[in-house]
C-alpha cells in the first residue's frame, strides 16, 4: 500500500504557450466525508459562483449523478465520461397514436428499443438535435431535443438530463425520486460518445501537463514536505510561480497572437512543416 497526499486543482488556460491560470486548490483529507469528489465539488462550486463567464467544468469519472446535478442545477456543464458500471435503464413509453417507442438509458444518454427479426432487441442512440437550458425559480433545467425516427415520419421529444426532480418539482408521484429512476447518473448534459464531448473533453487530459510540470519542478520528482500542511505550501508556491509566469506572457502578448491557428503546409518529403498564419 503507498499512502501519500491528495490535492485537488482546478485551472483554465487559453490554447498559447504558457498561458494555463491554476484557480483553486485544495488538500483531500484521508478520512474526508465524500473523499475526493466532494472537496472537487466545493471548488468547483466556487469557482462557478465567482466566474460569471464559466460555462462549465472537465473532470474525470471520480464526479458522478449527485455532483452533475448540484452543478447542473447552477445553470453550469459538468462535462466527464459515463460511469462503467451504468446499466441500461427503462426510462418511458412514448405514444404518437399510431407507434409507439420504447425509451431508455444508456451509455449516459437516450436510446431507442428496437426489435429485431430474430426475437431479440438492441438499443439504438436518439440523436440529439440540441441541448436546451430552461431558468426556473432559483435553480435550472435541462433537456435534449430528440429526434425519434418513424417509418411515418420523425418524431420530436424533449427529455429531461443532468437533474434528478425531487418530489414537489413534479406533479405527484411523477419526480424521479419517486419513480427510482437517477436521472442525473444515467443521463448526461453532453454524452460520452459525441463530437462535441470529444471536442471539449481532450480539456481535461490537458490538465495532466500542468501535473507533469509540477512533478518536473520537484527533486527527483518526489515531494520535498512532509505533512498535509507543508505539503500545501510546497504546491502554493508552484501554483503562484505558474500563475506569474503566465501573467508576464499576457502582459507580453495581451492579444494572444501565438495562439492562433496553426496552419499546415505539406513539404515534398511527405513530413509536413508547421507555420503559424
Amino acid at each position: 500500500m503507498v499512502l501519500g497526499s491528495k490535492f485537488v486543482v482546478f485551472s483554465t488556460r487559453h490554447r498559447g504557450y504558457f498561458r494555463r491560470v491554476f484557480l483553486r486548490y485544495a488538500h483531500v483529507p484521508h478520512d474526508q466525508p465524500g473523499g475526493e469528489a466532494a472537496v472537487a465539488l466545493d471548488l468547483a462550486c466556487a469557482i462557478l459562483d465567482a466566474a460569471e463567464g464559466c460555462m462549465g467544468v472537465l473532470y474525470d469519472g471520480a464526479l458522478r449523478g449527485m455532483h452533475r446535478d448540484v452543478i447542473a442545477r447552477r445553470g453550469r456543464l459538468l462535462i466527464n465520461k459515463q460511469h462503467k458500471g451504468a446499466k441500461a435503464l427503462y426510462i418511458r413509453t412514448l405514444d404518437f397514436g399510431r407507434c409507439r417507442r420504447e425509451l431508455w438509458s444508456n451509455s449516459g444518454r437516450v436510446h431507442e428499443r428496437a426489435f429485431l427479426d430474430d426475437g431479440t432487441s438492441t438499443l439504438i442512440p436518439l440523436a440529439v438535435d440540441k441541448l436546451e437550458r430552461r431558468t426556473s425559480t432559483h435553480t435550472h433545467r435541462w433537456y435534449h431535443l430528440l429526434t425519434v425516427p418513424c417509418p411515418r415520419g420523425p418524431h420530436q421529444h424533449r427529455e429531461s438530463v443532468g437533474v434528478t426532480s425531487t418530489t414537489g418539482e413534479r406533479d405527484e408521484g411523477r419526480s424521479d425520486t419517486e419513480t427510482g429512476f437517477h436521472r442525473a447518473e444515467h443521463l448526461l448534459q453532453i454524452p460520452d460518445d459525441t463530437a462535441v464531448h470529444q471536442n471539449l473533453y481532450g480539456g481535461r487530459e490537458d490538465t495532466e501537463a500542468g501535473f507533469s510540470q509540477f512533478d518536473r519542478s520537484l527533486w527527483n520528482r518526489r515531494m520535498i514536505a512532509f505533512g498535509a500542511e507543508a505539503q500545501s505550501l510546497v504546491m502554493l508556491g508552484f501554483l503562484l510561480a505558474q500563475n506569474a509566469t503566465s501573467a508576464a506572457r499576457y502582459q507580453e502578448d495581451p492579444t494572444y497572437s501565438e495562439g492562433l491557428t496553426v496552419a499546415v503546409e505539406p513539404r515534398s518529403t511527405g513530413s509536413q512543416r508547421l507555420s503559424r498564419s
